[in-house]
């Protein structure tokens, strides 16, 4: 009897196995493969801009003391207009260098030694971005490494795209397979990505023209910089295949 029962279920087993193994084969039969993809431009809500203060001196010490001293007038000026609550003023960098010169005689030698202090500002407040420019270059900055715009919720943008392009693809996929002469029987796989670009301006002043700016801003102190921010594009990918019967 013990035999008999084993026995059956075995049987119901390699049934329930060989069951499984043709609905596979027949899923495995055939399936549509489409891909998808949407861009869509929004306003950025988070501007990043580092300037530096750059300064040499004949003494490594000397030319430290007088960057600091240029750099903390720089940040406090920076604070003075931001909030807390949307800003971020910190140093993100210093350094100092020797320079290095040729004698007539050919050897080399130090001349100087050069200073550098960056210091950076975050401003979820876009348009404070002029102000911050006019500020930091009024008070002694004198080289600007960058601007970038970018999107501090990008993955809350992305996630608001991916339902509608799903159901986009979907559909198409499903007037294929009835112009095919089959119809949809499951989704086989769905893959969903998102990139999102920033817009950098790069070093939009020179020394120089920082040196020219702040004269006519002392002139003119009522007249920002003018900055653009444009536009974020954000592209979500949609690739996915489906079942057909």
């Amino acid at each position: 009897m013990k035999n008999l029962i084993l026995v059956l279920l075995l049987c119901v087993s390699v049934f329930a196995l060989t069951q499984t193994a043709n609905a596979e084969i027949k899923k495995e039969a055939g399936y549509i493969s489409l891909n998808n993809s949407i861009v869509k431009e929004v306003e950025p809500n988070l501007a990043t801009i580092t300037f530096a203060v750059e300064n040499t001196a004949s003494e490594a010490q000397k030319a430290s003391a007088e960057n600091n001293e240029t750099s903390d007038k720089i940040i406090k000026a920076l604070k003075s207009i931001s909030s807390p609550q949307t800003d971020m003023i910190k140093t993100s960098g210093f350094s100092v260098r020797p320079v290095y010169g040729t004698t007539p005689a050919g050897k080399r030698v130090i001349k100087n030694y050069a200073a550098v202090n960056s210091v950076r500002v975050e401003t979820k407040d876009i348009s404070k971005v002029a102000k911050f420019i006019d500020t930091a270059i009024t008070n002694g900055a004198n080289r600007t490494d960058n601007l970038v715009y970018s999107l501090q919720n990008e993955k809350k943008v992305c996630r608001e795209l991916y339902p509608s392009l799903a159901k986009e693809l979907t559909g198409m996929a499903q007037e294929l397979a009835l112009a095919s002469g089959t119809t949809l029987d499951g989704l086989k796989q769905m893959n969903v990505s998102c990139n999102t670009d920033t817009v950098s301006n790069g070093r939009f002043f020179a020394s120089k023209a920082m040196v020219a700016a702040t004269a006519d801003m002392a002139e003119n102190a009522s007249i920002e910089t003018p900055v653009e921010s444009g536009k974020i594009k954000i592209r979500v990918y949609v690739n996915a295949d489906y079942y057909v019967k």
